[in-house]
């Protein structure tokens, strides 16, 4: 039995003990497949409250490190992660719903699910109504179609009165195929109203909610998070950074953002410099990224001012509405770029006062990997560089390494090795902040139950 294997099994039998609850969607093959991206759980609030505490220690004894944590208005996220001695990853997403809403408003609760669920011998699963509207509900309200994938679940249960009952009350639609046909704005109102209705208190706390929710996981932590790797060309970031991404499967795959240096925001310098009409030509030769000549102090200024604006412009629209979810955000190269290698960004100003701008102006990313390698492979790789200038370049990744959220990383054997290292890291750094924000979030928890 593998890592994968025992955890499902350990989690399904500790909830088949502990509490009512349902795997909405594909648990046909569980617990020996699992190919969907995560494994999506019905169960009440109030539960899974009083069962959180064992849950996250039944991962962590088992070896499992939680990579990330979403708390929102309707649901918890475990996303767990492990690195076996082979160097193999395996994630396994675990989505613990407590309802079905868009904005804080109910379309669907627990308990309408719960009273639906059927018993295949290993879990409880939802019933053919209930897996139904979970998605079709949902996708509905905000405006997207029923995935084709799914016909034949909607086949199954469309036609079911149980479903017809539910649209007729929520959407005021007779049946799936009116409400295929009716927007997204009409619907949402229909539920609104029927909320306001039937549970006005209830309605106006969970939207309160819901945008407290949103507001603390935008300008908190984040929930995701961002990596940037830096190095001097020849160090094998390109190499690194798609095997990281693939190490980290399906759960991520999809579920990231890629940069390369800054957010772009805005445009390129020299393209704004020649609409302006400050500058007549834009060289725009790229495959040699250190051809530009050496600038003067006020000119790099110039350009420090104008990256830093999109640094962190650029991190508030770009890069925290990824990681406020269970999202990864990506860097080939960062600001850190700008200190290590200014020939690359033409700002010619000194180490100590590029760090100071550094830590007084720019969003930090959780994780900035140093990814480099001796003189002599980095030559043997690429010659971009002169080996003064890769040493240059590693004298400054020296300097930073120290500082907190660095890890230098010798990328001098095979690629596996340096990945191996970064996700080590990751791993474990992600598992004790999350492990810490999930004691604190279960002390408040306690102290209102």
């Amino acid at each position: 039995m593998d890592a994968k294997e025992l955890l499902i099994r350990e989690i399904i039998g500790f909830l088949n003990e502990n509490a009512e609850y349902a795997v909405l969607r594909n648990y046909e093959q569980l617990p020996v497949g699992n190919d969907a991206r995560d494994i999506d759980i019905i169960i009440r609030r109030r539960d899974f409250r009083l069962l959180r505490r064992r849950l996250v220690g039944l991962i962590d004894g088992l070896g499992w490190k939680i990579l990330t944590c979403l708390d929102s208005d309707r649901l918890v996220t475990f996303v767990c992660a492990r690195i076996d001695e082979d160097g193999s990853v395996a994630l396994v997403q675990w989505d613990f719903f407590f309802d079905t809403s868009v904005w804080g408003i109910r379309l669907m609760s627990a308990d309408e699910f719960l009273a639906d669920r059927q018993f295949n011998g290993f879990l409880w699963h939802s019933g053919p109504s209930s897996k139904f509207l979970d998605k079709y509900l949902y996708d509905r309200a905000v405006g997207a179609q029923y995935p084709e994938r799914y016909r034949a679940v909607r086949e199954a249960a469309e036609n079911l009165p149980s479903v017809k009952a539910k649209l007729a009350e929520i959407f005021r639609c007779p049946d799936a195929v009116t409400c295929d046909r009716t927007s997204r704005s009409v619907l949402m109102l229909n539920a609104f109203r029927w909320n306001l209705v039937h549970r006005p208190f209830a309605l106006m706390g969970e939207m309160t909610r819901w945008a407290w929710s949103y507001v603390h996981n935008y300008l908190g932590t984040g929930t995701g998070f961002a990596i940037g790797f830096t190095g001097p060309d020849g160090a094998g970031k390109t190499t690194v950074i798609d095997m990281v991404i693939d190490r980290l499967g399906d759960v991520f795959r999809k579920a990231h953002s890629y940069y390369h240096f800054r957010p772009a925001l805005f445009g390129n310098l020299g393209d704004v410099a020649h609409k302006a009409g400050v500058k007549k030509e834009v060289d725009r030769n790229y495959n040699d990224p250190h051809r530009g000549g050496r600038t003067s102090p006020i000119s790099s200024l110039a350009r420090l001012s104008y990256y830093t604006i999109d640094y962190i412009v650029g991190y508030w629209v770009k890069v925290k509405s990824q990681t406020r979810i269970t999202r990864l955000v990506v860097f080939d190269r960062y600001f850190n770029d700008i200190i290590c290698d200014p020939r690359r960004s033409r700002i010619y100003l000194p180490y100590r006062f590029l760090d100071m701008w550094r830590k007084l102006f720019i969003p930090q990313l959780r994780y900035n990997i140093l990814l480099t390698a001796s003189t002599d492979t980095i030559l043997q790789r690429k010659r971009e560089l002169s080996r003064e200038d890769i040493e240059a370049v590693n004298a400054r990744i020296d300097l930073l390494a120290p500082q907190r959220g660095y890890l230098k990383v010798v990328n001098d054997s095979t690629p596996d090795v340096a990945v191996n290292q970064i996700l080590t890291h990751i791993f474990d750094k992600q598992h004790r902040l999350n492990l810490r924000r999930l004691k604190h979030s279960l002390k408040l928890n306690d102290d209102n139950i």
